[in-house]
């Protein structure tokens, strides 16, 4: 007789969201440990073309409090990332197909990407704007290391 098994994959996705939250904390004490934006991000997408929305209900609340805990706008990762899935990501998926290779580009295309959707959001409704900072880069190139860790996880 078999006994109840809880789905293994469910658990990882739930404690690496556990995880996740954590770290985000632990970001406003120490400046130089990435946010994980662009992992987040990647993630996303990855599930997003993959049809699996599960990851989304631990994603969207991760957003969410990045957003609180960074002072941002509400709803604008969330916006963002569905500007970027429904009108960016097909056309350049279509051009290029799909391939692990570019990754590091939408890491890079996350923070800097984000970061443009706020500025032109703060010109178009005359709000503040975050500064610009040179550790967007230095948090890109960090985390293009670590997202072959997670995405080898998940």
């Amino acid at each position: 007789m078999r006994r109840n098994s809880t789905d293994k994959r469910n658990l990882r996705i739930f404690f690496l969201a556990i995880f996740f939250i954590f770290y985000v904390a632990t970001t406003d004490i120490y400046y130089f440990l990435p946010p994980l934006f662009g992992i987040a991000y990647v993630i996303a997408q990855e599930k997003y073309e993959e049809q699996s929305f599960g990851i989304f209900y631990f994603l969207v609340p991760f957003f969410l409090y990045f957003e609180a805990n960074k002072g941002l706008p509400l709803l604008s990762t969330l916006l963002f990332i569905v500007f970027s899935f429904k009108i960016l990501l097909p056309k350049f998926r279509k051009f290029f197909g799909y391939s692990k290779i570019f990754i590091p580009l939408f890491i890079f295309y996350a923070y800097f990407g984000y970061f443009a959707f706020l500025y032109f959001f703060g010109w178009l409704f005359d709000a503040p704007t975050p500064q610009f900072s040179w550790f967007l880069a230095l948090y890109a190139a960090i985390e293009v290391i670590l997202i072959w860790f997670f995405l080898w996880i998940l």
